[in-house]
């Protein structure tokens, strides 16, 4: 520490948590919060349109509409991933608000189903480049103590976009409850991708990529406009460049590779669970009968609402699992969290499959998707977002990161996509047999990959 000009100078690795450092948690979590929310409402829009149109959605028809959001968050952070470590992070994370605007626009104003599906992956494409972007943003200006805590509380606004989402569906099926009730909800998200617009169009350049491109006089200015004059980039930051000598990196060799695949595949593994079950939660409940009424009775509307409504309680542990899993970070390895969280979904997926097969209290089946949904998110939801900015060098963090999403969301691709044919084929059964295989195997790759590069204490 020292003095300049009067002022008492901090270090930014040191200095305690101020109002800018919540400003860059706040802006960059909003594409978190959202991306949550439009999986959570393509999960309602499926047995809604099935009955719009008077007839059952076909498996294709559902797995491209659970899909296509996550197909564009693939491809959008793959590609903005890749420019933005080119041309710098600000001008993607502010493109990447304006996508999400315009798909949840289309999808209001016109209420064609047609175009439902072309703006979910443009939807999915702009909160990809948040995907590659937030993680990098939020740790390259936390002071190191909280670097970690605060990668996590960015991902953990997934859980409020799951609970505003289904609560606000609820609210609006109060009002007014009719299966045209699936346009109106994207009003919701127009409204806060608007907000997230506003508040990038004043944000600032990324310290860390200025410093990776030796601009180092413009980044100690970006950080005292962040966090105040008395602000210094401490000169280990800076060093961090020097050793590349501005080399290339080739992300698909070496130890890299490893990186790629340590930080990417588990992230796909776990997408089955958040995707493939999240957003298949309403029909599972139905197909498992555990939605507490006999929605016989109710209609197919009834029927929706009812699952819809168990779905809401059941994500409030989503919320839970989070913060669970920020308690438990600095406790435990991150790997480590990863590796038991994966043990325990999977686990709690063999219990859910039990009670299927042999017909189990209602009340079982409910404590075992609770229990998933605290394993999954106090563990590899939350870690997997924060490995990437861990493990990849700060000239190479946003495409490191966009790599890491893009296996990340390939994988929760083909899950979402084939989560519908494995029920058609075999049933719930089969769903959940491979559920717990799929889970399995994030477990085993967490644990060799991290062996393999010396990360597993």
């Amino acid at each position: 520490m020292k003095k300049k000009q009067g002022l008492k100078m901090v270090y930014l690795d040191t200095m305690p948590l101020r109002f800018g450092h919540f400003r860059v948690l706040i802006t960059t979590a909003m594409g978190q919060f959202l991306g949550a929310a439009v999986a959570t409402l393509s999960g309602v829009l499926i047995p809604l349109l099935a009955i719009v149109q008077h007839h059952e959605l076909d498996s294709v028809t559902q797995g491209l509409i659970a899909s296509m959001e996550l197909i564009g968050i693939m491809v959008g952070s793959f590609v903005i991933g890749k420019l933005a470590d080119k041309d710098g992070y600000l001008p993607f994370l502010r493109l990447s608000s304006i996508l999400v605007f315009i798909g949840a626009l289309v999808v209001y104003v016109t209420g064609s189903i047609d175009l439902l599906i072309h703006s979910l992956f443009v939807m999915g494409f702009g909160i990809g480049g948040d995907f590659a972007l937030d993680s990098d943003y939020v740790d390259e200006v936390m002071p190191k103590r909280w670097q970690e805590t605060m990668v996590g509380i960015t991902k953990s606004f997934s859980a409020l976009g799951n609970l505003s989402a289904g609560g606000g569906f609820l609210v609006l099926c109060s009002i007014e409850w009719t299966a045209e009730i699936w346009r109106q909800i994207f009003l919701f998200v127009v409204f806060l991708s608007f907000l997230m617009i506003i508040s990038r169009l004043f944000f600032f350049k990324s310290p860390g990529f200025l410093i990776a491109k030796g601009k180092f006089d413009e980044a100690r200015q970006v950080v005292k406009a962040m966090l105040g004059p008395d602000v210094e980039i401490p000169p280990s930051y800076l060093e961090k460049t020097s050793s590349s000598n501005g080399a290339k990196v080739d992300l698909f060799k070496g130890e890299t590779l490893q990186k790629v695949i340590f930080s990417g595949v588990p992230w796909g593994c776990s997408g089955l669970g958040v995707y493939g079950i999240g957003i298949f939660l309403p029909i599972l409940i139905m197909s498992l009968g555990i939605s507490g009424f006999d929605t016989s009775k109710l209609g197919p509307l009834g029927s929706v609402m009812n699952s819809v409504n168990l779905t809401f309680i059941i994500s409030w542990f989503i919320l839970i699992g989070f913060i669970a899993g920020l308690f438990i970070l600095h406790k435990v390895s991150t790997v480590k969290q990863q590796f038991y969280g994966f043990l325990l979904a999977a686990a709690a997926v063999l219990l859910l499959l039990l009670c299927y097969l042999f017909k189990w209290p209602a009340a079982i089946s409910i404590a075992a998707f609770v229990l998933f949904e605290l394993a999954l998110n106090a563990g590899p939801n939350l870690t997997t977002f924060i490995i990437p900015s861990l493990v990849f060098p700060l000239d190479i963090k946003a495409e490191g990161a966009g790599y890491a999403a893009f296996f990340g969301k390939f994988g929760a691709v083909i899950a979402v996509f084939s989560f519908p044919i494995l029920m058609k084929l075999g049933g719930v059964s089969l769903a959940l047999v491979v559920s717990v295989a799929v889970l399995g195997l994030g477990a085993f790759l967490t644990y060799f990959y991290a062996k393999k590069l010396g990360l597993e204490k």
